[in-house]
């Protein structure tokens, strides 16, 4: 076609070949021109954008995709838990949907006005939010696409709620720079996405420092998302506020008032089922007995959303303790001397086991243990109830577990949460990470530390290293034990032959215990095990006489065979009081390297049980 002059004389004529390649051969020309040149957004028809409100739809874009991003770590961990792979699919998730809505975005800004498609991308941006809000509230997350294979479901679910809004949010910068750009002149350019790209940096610092810190822990996941949602829906009208026509004026008003509408609901709705929650708490609402009833967020805390459900044993109500997905442990606020768990009764054989009382004792004596994790508090409340005089100090880093454990299960602390341990008996709690705490804790000052922090596919693994395990070893006395709550399947997972040949770099003698019932069907699926390091051998025979004191509810010993059984090393001659169902671990360790602060794949290695 003929070669046409976009330019007024102060620079050569460009031949533009086509209309598509219009925008960027007159937006290369325009470096300069006469005083009296028509603006380069007026030549082509780009309605300008003050500079305060395209600084405001970058920085509401920016500061809402962060916060999305972090809401929908703690909006999915009842469902997919809190991981390395549940977090690396809402990043890498939320890069990639950002990633399209940038390319998106660039190529509406050569095609379409960009004030009435930011004004349309932020309202349905803000619309899913609220929708998202509004059926949190409705639906029971734990239980959708409970069919599906763990790791589909998790890219399934973060997909649902990430793509969408980060799609239509990554397509604000580049109309808003498009339009900016049209607007100053292409000599502003480079000042112009400098300041655009500060801009948005500062609001999603914002977003994310307000979320981790603010939003969450008082607010809530729902009520955080509903404050998106109306951020988004009161600034969208910024976007494209010159409307002509008066239908389409009230048509903007009409739509942002239906999506504020709904969002507020959500963040009321958010509010009234935590009340709702607290009361059925309160009032111990049940079931069947035996089958707890799953409520929602009784406490949403810096760390998970912390549930109590409540159930019955025989006469006596038991509360479940759940943190996001994971059972943490279950306890009997009237009667601490029970143990309804498999995995608090195996520990619970480890402390008497390692008390030295003789076998049908109905108590032990005073015993030093520490507790790395509190959860349910159940077998700290059991130790006080059956070894009088005892001195228990707890790790926990959550201060609302406790609070939790203190308000509704009946757990006493001799003196309140500080930042050391009292020299007193009785219960007493240091809020704190434990490896961290630890290292201020005497040498030799404890019989026995329980180990109870790994929960399901969250295992905090600066705590499963040779390096923490020696940190152990120094404050057990020499004939003490280390006993682990370990979550794994065998011998089809390696995290537990892994944590064993950890052990073994700290202690001369190390075993796992078996905490499946005689005639458990199949091993290798995800299931509770301990894992136990000492300077001492087990005594077999010792483990077959013991009786566990507490077992039955009325407080008395209880003349049964204990449900905790060795898993033998190696294979061969199954000795007596081994598990003869087990496969043997020994083997499987040698040949696994011990995890380190250096290197510790312990989501890899749990994280393949999530594709089966």
């Amino acid at each position: 076609m003929p070669a046409r002059s976009l330019n007024d004389g102060s620079a050569p004529d460009v031949p533009v070949p086509n209309a598509e390649q219009a925008d960027v051969t007159v937006v290369a020309q325009d470096t300069g021109g006469s005083a009296d040149a028509p603006p380069l957004a007026g030549r082509l028809g780009v309605t300008p954008i003050p500079v305060g409100v395209s600084l405001a739809l970058v920085a509401t874009s920016s500061f809402s995709t962060l916060v999305l991003e972090l809401v929908a770590g703690r909006l999915l961990a009842p469902a997919v838990g809190v991981s390395l792979y549940s977090w690396t699919a809402i990043i890498g998730t939320v890069l990639g949907a950002i990633a399209v809505g940038n390319d998106l975005g660039g190529r509406l800004a050569r095609r379409r006005e960009a004030a009435p498609v930011l004004e349309v991308t932020l309202n349905v941006a803000a619309a899913y939010i609220a929708g998202i809000a509004v059926l949190a509230h409705l639906l029971v997350i734990d239980d959708l696409a409970i069919w599906m294979p763990s790791l589909p479901r998790l890219f399934l679910f973060v997909a649902a709620v990430g793509v969408v809004p980060c799609v239509l949010l990554g397509t604000t910068g580049p109309m808003v720079a498009h339009s900016t750009i049209a607007t100053r002149g292409v000599s502003d350019a480079g000042p112009i996405v400098g300041r655009l790209g500060a801009v948005a940096t500062a609001a999603s610092l914002a977003g994310a420092f307000g979320t981790g810190f603010v939003f969450v822990p008082f607010l809530g996941t729902r009520a955080t998302l509903a404050m998106v949602a109306i951020l988004l829906a009161v600034v969208a009208p910024l976007a494209n506020p010159a409307l002509a026509n008066r239908r389409r004026r009230v048509r903007q008003v009409v739509v942002t008032v239906c999506i504020v509408i709904a969002a507020v609901w959500a963040w009321a709705a958010a509010d009234g089922a935590r009340m709702v929650v607290a009361r059925s708490v309160e009032t111990r609402r049940m079931a069947l007995p035996g089958r707890p009833v799953p409520t929602g967020c009784l406490v949403e805390s810096a760390y998970a959303c912390i549930r109590l459900d409540w159930s019955t044993v025989g006469r006596f109500q038991y509360g479940r303790v759940r943190l996001d997905r994971s059972v943490q442990g279950q306890t009997a606020p009237e009667m601490p001397r029970l143990l309804t768990s498999q995995i608090s009764q195996a520990l619970g054989d480890t402390i008497a086991m390692t008390s030295g009382a003789l076998p049908g004792s109905a108590n032990l004596p005073p015993m030093r243990i520490l507790f790395i994790g509190g959860g349910s508090y159940t077998l700290p409340r059991w130790v006080e109830a059956v070894a009088p005089g005892s001195h228990l100090h707890v790790i926990e880093v959550d201060p609302e577990v406790t609070g939790v454990g203190v308000r509704w299960l009946g757990v006493s602390l001799s003196v309140p949460p500080s930042d050391r341990f009292p020299s007193g008996p009785g219960i007493a709690v240091v809020h704190g990470d434990a490896r961290r705490v630890i290292r201020t804790l005497p040498t030799g000052a404890y019989d026995v530390v329980i180990g109870d922090a790994f929960a399901d596919m969250a295992v905090p693994w600066h705590l499963t290293t040779v390096e923490f395990a020696r940190e152990v070893r120094r404050v057990l006395q020499p004939g003490g034990r280390y006993a682990v709550n370990v979550i794994d399947g065998w011998p089809g997972g390696r995290f537990l032959p892994a944590f064993l040949r950890t052990l073994q770099e700290a202690f001369s003698e190390v075993d796992a215990l078996s905490t499946a019932l005689p005639g458990f069907p199949k091993y290798d699926v995800v299931q509770n095990w301990v894992a136990t390091g000492g300077n001492a051998p087990i005594e077999i025979d010792a483990l077959d006489r013991m009786t566990r004191p507490g077992l039955t509810p009325e407080g008395a010993p209880a003349a049964v065979a204990p449900r905790v059984r060795l898993v033998t090393r190696d294979g061969g001659i199954v000795l007596p009081g081994t598990d003869p169902e087990a496969p043997p671990w020994g083997e499987a360790a040698r040949a696994i390297a011990p995890l380190t602060d250096d290197l510790a794949p312990v989501d890899w290695y749990l994280g393949r049980r999530l594709a089966e």
